[in-house]
C-alpha cells in the first residue's frame, strides 16, 4: 500500500511539471469507444459486464477542460461531465459513430441486419431518439460518416462477400451498392473517408487496402503492405476532416505488433515510413487519433495502460516518440491500475493546443494538456 502510495505521489507531483491541464473524470463500466458529437460534448460506447449490449452516453464536457493557462474558476465554472442523453443496446456494438453538430449518432449492433440513427438532443428527452432504422443483409457492419455530406457508409459481409451500402442521412435513402468479390470472407474489412468522394477499406488481418470511387462505385486500387505478419492485426485512420472539407493523401497504419506505416496515395507502391516495434507487442485494438492542428502529431491507445503521442521527424522520414500519458493507470482515489487498457483517444483544439481526451477499459476518462 506505502508502494502504490509513493508510486502515485511521484507521478501526481512529477504532473505538475507536465501538464497544463490535468482532470480525471470516471464511469462504472468499461469504455469500449469514444466519438466527438459536438465541441462540447462526447459519445462515449460503454460495454454493460455480464450482458450483450451496451450503453451509449453523450457527455457534455466541463467548461473547466476550456480553461487557458492561469486562468482562474468562476461560480459558473464546472468540473464534472454531464450526461445529456443516452441510449442501451440489446446487442453486442460492432460499430459507433457520430454526425458531428447534428445531434445523431449512428449504431451498429452485432447480429441485428440494421444500422440505426439516433437524435441526441437533450431538449427534447434524456433518452437518444431512435430516429431511421436502416434495414440491410450486412453483417456486423463497420462504419464511416462524412458530416458535410451527411454520407454514411455501412461496410460488412453479405452472403459470404464483403458489401459497401452508400447511405443519405439528409434524405434517408441508399444511393450506392459496393460489392468486391477479391475481398476475403473472412475478414474483417473497415471503411475511412479520404474526401468526399474517395473510400479506403482496410483487411484488419494483413493491413492491405482497397480504394473506391464514391461518385462511381468502383474499385480503384488494392495495396498489398511490404510483408505479412500473420499475428498481429492491422488498424488504419486518415486525417481526412470532413467538418473542415479538406481531402488527404496520407494513411496511417499501426499493427498491435507495433509496427507502423504510412502511405501518400500518390505513390502506393512503397509506404513514406516503415517502423517497427515502435510500440509494445499486444493482442488489443489499437485507437489512431491524428491532431486536427497538427498532422506530424498521432496519439496512439490501445496498446497499455499509456496514451502515445508520436511526432513525424526528419522530413516525414522518422518518427519519434514525443510524449507518453500514464495517467490511467491511477485513479481519482489514488490506486494503481496496472492492468488496464486505454481504449480512445480524441485531440480537443477547442480546449487549446495539445488537448486531448482519452478513456480506458476501467471507465476511466481523463482530460489532459500536455507541455511539449
Amino acid at each position: 500500500m506505502l508502494e502504490t502510495e509513493d508510486v502515485f505521489d511521484d507521478w501526481f507531483f512529477n504532473s505538475f511539471k507536465r501538464y497544463h491541464k490535468l482532470q480525471m473524470f470516471g464511469v462504472d463500466k468499461p469504455i469500449f469507444s469514444m466519438e466527438l458529437s459536438c465541441d462540447s460534448s462526447v459519445c462515449l460506447a460503454c460495454e454493460k459486464p455480464g450482458e450483450n449490449g451496451f450503453e451509449v452516453l453523450n457527455l457534455e464536457l466541463p467548461n473547466k477542460l476550456y480553461q487557458i493557462e492561469n486562468e482562474h474558476d468562476s461560480i459558473s465554472t464546472s468540473r464534472d461531465l454531464k450526461i445529456k442523453c443516452g441510449t442501451l443496446t440489446d446487442n453486442r456494438l460492432i460499430d459507433m459513430k457520430t454526425l458531428f453538430g447534428k445531434s445523431k449518432t449512428i449504431l451498429s449492433e452485432e447480429g441485428v441486419g440494421k444500422v440505426s440513427i439516433y437524435d441526441m438532443d437533450p431538449h427534447k428527452s434524456d433518452q437518444m431518439i431512435p430516429l431511421v432504422n436502416i434495414d440491410n443483409k450486412v453483417e456486423n457492419a463497420h462504419l464511416a460518416v462524412d458530416c458535410t455530406t451527411d454520407t454514411l457508409i455501412i461496410w460488412g459481409k453479405e452472403n459470404s462477400c464483403h458489401t459497401g451500402c452508400v447511405f443519405n442521412m439528409g434524405n434517408n435513402t441508399k444511393t450506392l451498392m459496393i460489392r468486391d468479390v477479391t475481398n476475403d470472407p473472412e475478414c474483417i474489412y473497415t471503411p475511412h473517408f479520404i474526401s468526399k468522394n474517395e473510400l479506403v477499406v482496410q483487411n484488419s488481418e494483413n493491413g492491405s487496402f482497397d480504394l473506391y470511387d464514391l461518385t462511381s462505385g468502383q474499385h480503384v486500387k488494392n495495396i498489398h503492405l511490404p510483408e505479412a505478419d500473420s499475428y498481429a492485426k492491422w488498424f488504419l485512420n486518415t486525417a481526412y476532416t470532413s467538418s473542415k472539407e479538406t481531402t488527404t493523401l496520407n494513411l496511417t497504419l499501426i499493427s498491435n505488433s507495433g509496427t507502423l506505416l504510412t502511405y501518400d496515395l500518390r505513390n502506393c507502391k512503397t509506404p513514406t515510413m516503415y517502423q517497427r516495434e515502435l510500440f509494445p507487442k499486444c493482442n488489443n485494438n489499437i485507437n489512431i487519433s491524428l491532431d486536427p492542428t497538427n498532422p506530424q502529431n498521432y496519439a496512439v491507445s490501445g496498446f497499455d495502460g499509456n496514451v502515445y503521442i508520436i511526432e513525424v521527424s526528419d522530413c516525414n522520414t522518422n518518427l519519434k516518440h514525443k510524449f507518453k500519458h500514464e495517467g490511467h493507470m491511477f485513479t481519482e482515489d489514488e490506486d494503481l491500475c496496472q492492468n488496464t487498457v486505454t481504449s480512445s483517444t480524441l485531440w480537443l483544439p477547442m480546449c487549446g493546443r495539445d488537448t486531448l481526451l482519452s478513456t480506458a477499459i476501467d471507465g476511466s476518462i481523463q482530460g489532459w494538456q500536455y507541455i511539449s
